[in-house]
C-alpha cells in the first residue's frame, strides 16, 4: 500500500490523501427488492439484516476479509486473495439457502453478486471508492438472480482454483463503464458438468502434479517458484511412463488452504510432488518429496543442493530427480502388486508392476509380471497395450530359456498383438510388440522391419521400436543403420527406468559395426543396472574376446555357466534370428573359441 500525494487543499482543510492498495471487492444485492419490501417492509429489512449479520460474523470468525459498508438492500466486501472472495461469495450463496427455509411463504429472497479486483482508493473512513469498485458494484446488477459474476482479473487468479469453475461469459456492457468487461459466471466445482477426457492407450500411466513450490529467504519468491516448477515439470515430461500435469494447471494454486486428498481429486493426479527451496547467496537447498494421493503417503524425498549457475543453465539436476521419482513409483507399485490381491490394485498400477516384474529377470517375478497382465486383460479388454505386453512376455519367457516351445509362445504372443491391432491397427506398442514376435520367435526379420517401420511412422519418437529395429539391422549385419537407431533411442530415453535393455540393445548395434570399444561401455553399463541379463553377458564374452582380453572372456563365461549350466551353442542357435545369418555364424565361432560347448 502507497500513500497518495497530498494536494495543497488537503493541507489548508487538514483532509487525510487517499491510500492505494490492490484488493478484491465483493457486491451483493437483493434481488427485486421493492417487491419484497412492499409486501412485508419490516420483515424484509430485518431478514436481510439478519442475513448481513450472518455473513459479518462469518468472515470475522475466519479473518479473510471485511465488510466495507451495508447499502440498504446490499453490502460491499474486501478481501486481500480473490480466492477469499469466491470462497465467501460462494458461501453466501449457499448459506442464503438454508436461511431462506424459515421464511414466510413468499418472503425467500435471492441475492447476485459480482467481483472485481483492481488498484482502488481507501478513504480516511476506511471506505473504498474508484473505477475498481464500480466495476464490482456494476457486474452484481449485470448477474442474474442467484449468480455470482467476475472479471477477468478474478478469473486469470483463480484459473486453476480447486475451489470455483468459470463459464465464460464474454464481455459485458456495464453503466458508466467506457468499454465492455469480459465476464465470468462463478459455479462451485459440484455445480460444473466435467467432461471425462477419453483415454487413449498411453494414458493407462500414473499422473503426477507439480505443485507450486514455497521459497524462503529471497525477494524473488514467486519467480523462482514458477521457474523451478517449470524445471521439474518439463524434466517429468520426458518420461514416457508417466503422465503430467501442465504448469498452468497447478501455479495459482495456494496449497495450505486444501487437503492432498482434495489437490489430487481436483487435479485428476495420482501422485503430488511439492517441496519448497532456501535460496542463498550463490547455493540454493531444495527439499522434494512425493506424496501418493490415495493414501498420503510419502514415497519418495531427497534434499538437493544447487549452484545457481546449475539450476539457470537447466542441467541434468532435475533429470536426475525425475528418473529417482519414476523408480520410486515403479517401487511402489511393484511392492505393492507383491504383496496385495489384484483386485484391490487399480489399472495403472497393474500395468506399471507388470512391466517392472517382466523386467527383474526371475522366474518369480516373471510369473507374477504374467499373472498381473492376464488379469488387466480381463479387466479392459478393449484396450490394446495390456495385449500387447502380454505378447512381449511370450517373447521374453523364450528369450531367457524358461520356455522351450517357441511356437505355442508364438501362436500365444500372435494372438494377443491380433487382438490389440483389431482394436486400433496404428496402436505403435501393439505393432512393436508384434515386430518383437516375428523378430525373436519366428525369425520373419521381413516381416518384423515392417512393422517397426509402420510403427515409428505413427510415433517417430518410441525409443522401444528404434532400438528394436537397431537390433534387427544388426541381426542383418548392417551396423551402421543399426547404431544410428540404437544410439537414437539410447537418446529418447534417458533416463528410462528400463535403460539397461536400450543400452544392451545398443551395445550389440556397436559390437556388429565391429566398435568394440564402444560395445563394451554400453554392454558393462547395462550390466550394472541388470547383472543377471544374460544377453548382455554373451556380448560380454564376446566383446572382451575380440578386443583381445581372453582372460576376461573366459571369467565371463565362468559366470554364464553358473548362471544357465546348460548353456551350449546350438541351444542359442536354436533362439537367435540371425543364427544362419554371417553376423549370427560369426558370434557362434566367437563363443567356440571362448570355450562355449558345442
Amino acid at each position: 500500500m502507497t500513500a497518495a500525494r497530498a494536494t495543497f487543499a488537503d493541507e489548508v482543510f487538514g483532509r487525510q490523501p487517499f491510500q492505494r492498495s490492490s484488493e478484491t471487492i465483493v457486491f451483493a444485492d437483493v434481488v427485486d427488492s421493492v417487491r419484497l419490501i412492499d409486501s412485508d417492509e419490516e420483515g424484509s429489512v430485518q431478514r436481510w439484516l439478519d442475513f448481513v449479520d450472518k455473513i459479518a460474523n462469518s468472515v470475522v470468525q475466519t479473518g479473510i476479509g471485511r465488510i466495507v459498508k451495508r447499502l440498504g438492500d446490499g453490502v460491499m466486501l474486501e478481501f486481500d486473495a480473490p480466492s477469499d472472495a469466491v470462497k465467501v461469495a460462494l458461501k453466501m450463496r449457499k448459506d442464503l439457502t438454508e436461511f431462506n427455509r424459515h421464511a414466510p411463504e413468499g418472503q425467500t429472497f435471492e441475492i447476485r453478486i459480482g467481483m472485481h479486483a483492481g488498484e482502488v482508493l481507501r478513504g480516511p473512513d476506511a471506505d473504498l471508492y474508484g473505477r475498481e469498485v464500480n466495476i464490482a458494484a456494476r457486474l452484481a446488477t449485470a448477474a442474474n438472480p442467484g449468480d455470482v459474476m467476475a472479471s477477468a482479473s478474478v478469473r486469470d487468479a483463480l484459473a486453476s482454483d480447486v475451489d470455483a469453475e468459470f463459464e465464460d461469459f464474454g464481455p459485458v456492457y456495464l453503466k458508466n463503464v467506457p468499454h465492455p468487461v469480459h465476464a465470468f459466471r462463478v459455479l462451485a466445482p459440484n455445480e460444473f458438468s466435467r467432461v471425462a477426457p477419453l483415454m487413449s492407450p498411453e494414458d493407462l500411466l500414473p499422473t503426477i502434479a507439480v505443485l507450486p513450490l514455497m521459497v524462503r529467504n529471497s525477494d524473488k519468491a514467486s519467480i523462482w517458484g514458477k521457474m523451478l516448477a517449470d524445471d521439474l515439470i518439463a524434466a517429468l515430461s520426458g518420461s514416457h511412463q508417466m503422465n503430467v500435469i501442465s504448469h498452468l494447471s497447478t501455479m495459482t494454486i495456494s496449497i495450505e488452504n486444501y487437503t492432498l486428498t482434495q489437490l489430487s481429486e481436483s487435479l485428476g493426479a495420482d501422485f503430488l510432488l511439492s517441496g519448497s527451496c532456501a535460496v542463498g547467496e550463490t547455493r540454493h537447498v531444495l527439499d522434494l518429496s512425493l506424496t501418493r494421493a490415495l493414501s498420503s503417503s510419502v514415497v519418495w524425498s531427497s534434499r538437493i543442493e544447487v549452484e545457481e549457475t546449475e539450476i539457470l543453465q537447466k542441467n541434468a539436476i532435475f533429470a536426475d530427480v525425475a528418473n529417482e521419482i519414476h523408480v520410486a513409483i515403479l517401487d511402489l507399485e511393484m511392492k505393492r502388486a507383491m504383496s496385495l490381491p489384484i483386485p484391490t490394485l487399480s489399472s495403472y498400477e497393474i500395468l506399471m508392476a507388470s512391466v517392472a516384474l517382466m523386467h527383474r529377470l526371475s522366474p518369480a517375478d516373471f510369473n507374477r509380471a504374467g499373472d498381473l497382465l492376464d488379469a488387466l486383460i480381463e479387466r479392459i479388454p478393449q484396450h490394446p497395450v495390456p495385449l500387447s505386453w502380454k505378447a512381449r512376455w511370450h517373447v521374453l519367457k523364450v528369450v531367457q530359456g524358461w520356455s522351450t516351445d517357441r511356437s505355442e509362445e508364438a501362436r500365444l504372443a500372435l494372438n494377443h498383438t491380433h487382438r490389440a491391432l483389431d482394436l486400433d491397427p496404428t496402436n505403435s506398442v501393439a505393432l512393436i510388440a508384434e515386430g518383437f514376435v516375428q523378430t525373436n520367435l519366428l525369425h520373419d526379420l521381413d516381416e518384423a522391419e515392417e512393422l517397426y517401420d509402420s510403427a515409428l511412422e505413427y510415433t517417430p519418437n518410441e525409443p522401444t521400436g528404434r532400438a528394436l529395429r537397431g537390433t534387427l539391422y544388426a541381426f542383418r549385419g548392417d551396423g551402421a543403420r543399426a547404431v544410428r537407431d540404437a544410439e537414437r533411442s539410447l537418446h529418447l530415453a534417458p533416463r528410462d527406468p528400463h535403460r539397461f535393455f536400450f543400452q544392451s540393445l545398443a551395445g550389440s548395434a556397436s559390437l556388429v559395426a565391429e566398435d568394440y570399444p564402444r560395445a563394451l561401455e554400453l554392454i558393462k553399463s547395462s550390466l550394472r543396472l541388470n547383472r543377471l541379463h544374460m544377453s548382455s553377458l554373451r556380448m560380454l564374452a564376446v566383446t572382451e574376446w575380440r578386443l583381445g582380453n581372453h582372460d576376461a572372456a573366459r571369467a565371463t563365461l565362468e559366470k554364464i555357466l553358473r548362471l544357465d549350466p546348460g548353456f551350449t551353442i546350438s541351444r542359442w542357435k536354436r533362439t537367435t534370428p540371425s543364427a544362419d545369418l554371417p553376423v549370427g555364424r560369426a558370434f557362434a565361432e566367437t563363443l567356440k573359441e571362448i570355450g562355449v560347448p558345442d
